[in-house]
């Protein structure tokens, strides 16, 4: 009753343009009047509607290429038939707000129009992609795009959905509620009028035929095709979900090729048969790994492609880096590239960048994506910053569990570490606490993820259901001491993380979350631990030789089918890694240690939605990967940053790709098996903001990089003083002429990590600009801080006098008091303060930074206009032959805060200073100016680098298995 009741207030709400206090007031009490019973949920009601009706993101940016785009859909929206996309539309209403649903609509009119009309005569060739977010909604803007496809006119529509088979069945389902309209299972085409799901709800009469099933084994099969009776020649599209393994694409080819005319030249091609590509997780599998031929997975896409004189190809994904080094080859370098299958020869054709545009979906204001779980700001270079919402646990007892190089078959564990037992405490509080908030029909899952061998998932599945199977008997007869144990952690963990998120509007506001009394989590429990059980998500289909044998898959919309909510713990590997959604996830223990941007981001099923429970969700991981996810987070805004920039420049995708290729942060992550062949990659600082965020506490190399700063010091004699009126306070400024080697000799002599900076190269790369007269002027910024007491202060020696230097203070947030700090990162990973980037600047360019900057945000269209001017800017503005470079001297002692234990919201902290170094802690930032037609430097992308960063190989399987 009560979902019912919520999707009526929804409906009752969807015509109004902007939702009052009185509108969701008047919704409410027409609610209760169909249903008088639920008078007493009033308030839950009003909050639930009040979430889905304040939920607001940024506008998507679009970089298209003008050569190749001719608008075509406005003029011609009249005269279609949205039939597929109205009944989409009557099914999403009951699902989101209004003005989520028209960003929908207008993204994905955005994306047909820049791929083509489809009834366009002749050869015709459209590549794009959308960049999203993890988790974040990109298999329902896509199915919009199928609908919107079909209405227009395309009339074979093929999505390649992930290399296992569970993520392609997900997607199946997902395609059967939100396109065709029946269920899959019982039928592949329309005729069968009795297995109507999803939009077959609301428009029964609509035809549109499948070749593919949401069955796990449902994957194209030619005989099942052929048996079908499904013309692709008819007048109703048709759509098939296929996972990404050679010998099914392959298959496919092959099948489809029967239905092609042969060219004079010996080419097979299917005409005058509009074909839309969708190729969800883009930058897995798609793209060419190998360094002498095509690889076979990237090979088949390309050959699906070549087959059709008309095709369409849009990529979806979170993780775009690979897709964007995608070499561009022209005609005659991608002549004998060509694909056997069967003794017969497909032409493979261009490879897969994106070449038309390129669209950046900014996430809603809803989504909980890394800025929100890691604290981070929404760009490495933006004044604004969000503080993290307090669902990160870091765990140190878990290396004689699951060792970091741990082996297949050797050393399993025999024990649960107490970190895990208490992760799987407060995943059965999690269950029970949505039931407390009305969320009982709905799904509950918990992920452990810590090795991708079966092996070890095996035994990790049976030493977890062994513990739960403990809790639940304790919970049903009342013994043992779990109920205290869930009491303390209630009291101690969740009450306080709920206030403190409750307290942390500024980051995010979800009104459906209050306070729960343990009272009334207490009276849940029991039926919230009888229905968990543990699942092992693995590759193997045969319980032989398996100790743990409930492996079946992890299948949500079958049992809401049968009406039954799983509430699950899922041990498993790659297969909980990518794409598949684990519904209703709440708490997650992930060991696996990938540094690479695009496997780690996309195993971090955590991020997406959780709308009333957020609260609830906890990760439990290492500090490393915590250090790490930051890392990528960093890069990734860095590369976000950069495409709004472009997208201001009114930039193409090809200049875009060039631009990232050349990044200094793609160094820190980037997937190095995917352009290995490539031996030598080309980097660029041009325009780039670098900076020192963290550091190994050694004292050797503090002290080390102190000398480094006091040499660099002695060697730039008297300082000159401000430059501009902003930055008055700034006494120690040095502006020079023809000193870059004082800057290449501080940076060879400085020593961090290369995932933080690679000081060599940004070395290498100065040197080089010099030959050309650029990069030659450098400026240099001792800060001092000059709000510090004297006795945090420290003496240098500036132009031969003893001078006293406040040093720069940024804190460090443990867990808790007795953490040992093995790492002293800077908070928001910002090192420098916003207006800093700007001292070396004349009143008048800052003046016209500000002016561009202004331009920038009435194209943007955002609200608040700019009071000083953006990093991008200050940097188009510096002259190319002046750089700068900010010293800080951070407190030898830095302030260690932790939460006291019991504290109602995040101001409770406890704090005192802890001397991590004999000197000052030098940080530093390097502001780069706009340097058209630099000289670009090699990087060697060698075998070391490789290993280093433990990239897996990409696989090219014919069977798909990596497990």
């Amino acid at each position: 009753m009560i979902e019912q009741a919520k999707q009526i207030g929804i409906t009752l709400l969807q015509a109004k343009k902007n939702v009052t206090d009185s509108d969701l007031k008047d919704a409410v009490e027409n609610v209760l009047k169909i249903f008088p019973g639920l008078a007493g949920e009033c308030d839950f009601l009003y909050k639930y509607l009040e979430s889905q009706f304040s939920v607001f993101s940024d506008n998507y940016k679009i970089l298209i290429d003008d050569k190749t785009y001719t608008p075509w859909l406005k003029n011609k929206k009249s005269e279609i038939r949205w039939n597929f996309w109205n009944r989409y539309v009557m099914y999403l209403q009951r699902k989101i707000a209004p003005s989520t649903l028209n960003k929908l609509d207008n993204l994905t009119d955005d994306i047909l129009d820049r791929i083509i009309d489809p009834t366009t005569p002749g050869p015709w060739d459209k590549r794009g992609m959308v960049v999203g977010q993890v988790q974040s909604g990109k298999t329902g803007n896509y199915i919009g795009l199928i609908n919107k496809a079909a209405d227009a006119g395309f009339k074979l529509i093929i999505v390649l959905a992930g290399m296992h088979d569970s993520l392609r069945s997900q997607t199946q389902i997902r395609v059967d509620e939100g396109f065709l309209g029946f269920n899959t299972q019982t039928a592949m085409n329309f005729s069968n009028a009795g297995n109507r799901i999803g939009v077959g709800q609301f428009n029964k009469n609509l035809p549109a035929h499948a070749l593919t099933t949401s069955r796990i084994n449902g994957d194209f099969r030619g005989p099942a095709a052929q048996a079908s009776g499904v013309n692709i020649r008819g007048t109703d599209p048709i759509i098939l979900v296929v996972k990404k393994n050679a010998s099914i694409l392959k298959n496919l080819v092959s099948w489809l090729a029967v239905r092609g005319d042969k060219t004079p030249d010996g080419n097979i091609i299917i005409r005058d048969l509009p074909f839309l590509l969708i190729d969800d997780e883009a930058d897995n599998a798609s793209v060419n790994v190998n360094p002498s031929t095509v690889s076979t997975i990237n090979g088949c896409i390309r050959a699906l492609l070549a087959l059709f004189e008309q095709s369409a190809y849009v990529g979806y994904t979170a993780t775009p880096f690979a897709n964007i080094f995608i070499p561009l080859l022209n005609e005659e370098q991608t002549k004998g590239l060509n694909l056997n299958i069967k003794d017969f020869e497909f032409s493979v054709g261009q490879d897969l960048f994106p070449r038309d545009f390129i669209i950046n979906i900014p996430a809603p204001s809803n989504y909980i994506g890394p800025s929100k779980v890691f604290g981070l700001p929404a760009s490495s270079s933006s004044e604004t910053s969000e503080e993290p919402l307090p669902v990160v646990t870091q765990i140190s007892d878990y290396h004689s569990f699951v060792p970091d190089k741990h082996k297949k078959g050797v050393g399993l564990p025999e024990v649960l570490p107490e970190s895990l037992k208490y992760a799987i405490k407060s995943f059965l509080l999690s269950c029970a606490a949505r039931r407390v908030r009305k969320q009982i029909n709905v799904h509950n899952s918990m992920l452990i993820h810590v090795s991708r061998y079966i092996d070890w998932q095996d035994r990790i599945a049976s030493l977890v259901d062994e513990e739960l199977k403990s809790y639940q008997r304790q919970l049903e007869f009342n013994q043992g001491t779990i109920l205290k144990d869930l009491k303390k952690i209630w009291k101690e963990d969740f009450e306080p993380k709920t206030n403190q998120i409750l307290n942390q509007t500024h980051t995010f506001y979800d009104p459906e979350i209050k306070p729960i009394p343990w009272a009334k989590v207490e009276k849940e429990l029991f039926n919230a631990s009888s229905k968990v059980e543990v699942r092992a998500v693995h590759g193997d289909k045969n319980i032989a030789g398996l100790t743990y044998h409930n492996i079946s898959p992890l299948d949500y919309f079958l049992s809401e089918q049968q009406g039954n909510y799983l509430s699950v713990i899922a041990v498993g590997g790659d297969k909980l890694s990518r794409g598949l959604t684990l519904e209703g996830l709440t708490t997650s223990y992930y060991l696996r240690a990938s540094k690479m941007y695009d496997t780690l981001m996309q195993m971090g099923r955590w991020f997406g939605y959780r709308p009333g429970y957020a609260d609830l969700c906890r990760l439990f991981t290492s500090r490393e990967l915590i250090e790490w996810f930051e890392h990528i987070t960093i890069a990734s805004e860095e590369m976000r940053a950069e495409f709004d920039y472009m997208f201001l420049l009114n930039e193409t995708p090809r200049n875009y790709g060039l631009k990232v290729r050349t990044h200094p942060g793609v160094l820190k992550i980037t997937a190095a098996n995917k352009f290995r062949h490539k031996q030598i990659m080309m980097l660029s600082y041009s325009g780039e903001l670098e900076q020192t965020y963290r550091f190994k506490v050694d004292q050797r190399l503090f002290q080390n990089n102190f000398d480094a700063a006091t040499q660099l010091i002695a060697a730039l004699g008297k300082p000159g003083g401000p430059v501009n009126k902003l930055l008055e306070n700034q006494q120690y400024v040095w502006q020079g002429i023809n000193n870059s080697n004082l800057i290449t000799q501080f940076l060879g002599a400085y020593s961090i990590g290369r995932e933080v900076l690679d000081v060599h190269k940004m070395a290498d790369y100065i040197n080089a600009q010099v030959r050309s007269n650029n990069l030659v002027n450098w400026t240099v910024v001792l800060v001092n801080n000059t709000t510090a007491k004297k006795e945090d202060a420290w003496h240098f020696e500036i132009n031969g006098m003893d001078t006293e230097i406040g040093l720069t203070d940024r804190s460090i947030t443990l867990t808790h008091p007795e953490e040992i700090v093995s790492s002293y990162s800077i908070n928001k990973a910002m090192i420098i303060s916003p207006n800093h980037e700007m001292i070396d600047l004349s009143d008048q360019r800052i003046s016209h930074a500000l002016a561009l900057t202004k331009m920038d945000w009435q194209k943007e269209e955002k609200k608040k206009e700019p009071v000083l001017p953006s990093g991008a800017r200050v940097r188009y503005t510096r002259a190319a032959s002046n750089g700068l470079l900010i010293l800080y001297p951070l407190h030898y002692s830095p302030n260690h805060r932790w939460p006291e234990p019991g504290a109602p919201d995040q101001k409770d902290f406890k704090s005192e200073r802890r001397t991590l170094s004999d000197v000052p802690i030098i940080g530093f930032a390097v502001s780069f100016p706009e340097i058209a037609d630099d000289e670009k430097i090699e990087y060697a992308v060698n075998k070391q680098f490789i290993d280093e960063f433990d990239y897996p190989d990409e696989l090219d399987a014919e069977d798909g298995g990596n497990e």
